[in-house]
């Protein structure tokens, strides 16, 4: 499925690990990562555990965002921790060409993969956490009716100084308030 700008595909380890590989070994990219992102991200990443983010079954569903004028991967967006009978889940993104940051891309993609949670999925509720210096994604989060739902204090140090966690939510009424499907 696809929007203004992208298309959602599946998970193509031919063309895609070695991209992902590379926008993980950038530390622009990775520093709003989570500690276990990083962890794996740092081991080698065998093909076996890309295809495990991007599986389609009841816990998880994932997709690899493209430019719809020319194929080319942007980055990622998943929704885990699928919890079928209170309809919720945790959503992941990675928007790995940093020379398209603060184009909107984010933002559309969030629409896009709310839009399948909500009307594919039939969820309830999708969560997220994010950290609370990364203020152009709270904003893109934000823009499409996520609100703060909490916050884990100092929840991890990096580069010298301890960060909050933000916990964010959207729940399928507020989202259909703004985007009837």
């Amino acid at each position: 499925f696809d929007s203004e700008r992208l298309r959602f595909r599946a998970f193509n380890a031919e063309v895609d690990v070695p991209i992902f590989q590379q926008w993980w070994k950038d530390p622009e990219i990775m520093q709003y990562q989570t500690p276990n992102s990083i962890r794996l991200f740092q081991e080698e990443t065998t093909e076996e555990r890309f295809k495990s983010w991007f599986r389609d079954d009841d816990s998880a569903v994932g997709f690899v965002m493209v430019l719809k004028e020319t194929e080319e991967p942007i980055g990622f967006i998943n929704l885990w921790g699928i919890k079928p009978k209170n309809q919720n889940a945790e959503l992941g993104i990675l928007i790995g060409r940093k020379d398209l940051w603060g184009q909107g891309l984010g933002k559309e993609s969030l629409r896009l993969m709310l839009h399948y949670a909500f009307s594919e999925l039939n969820l309830h509720r999708v969560t997220l956490h994010v950290f609370s210096t990364n203020e152009r994604a709270i904003r893109a989060y934000q823009s499409v009716g996520f609100v703060e739902e909490g916050r884990l204090r100092e929840e991890i140090y990096r580069a010298g100084r301890w960060i909050d966690s933000v916990v964010m939510g959207i729940l399928k009424h507020e989202y259909l308030e703004q985007n009837p499907l």
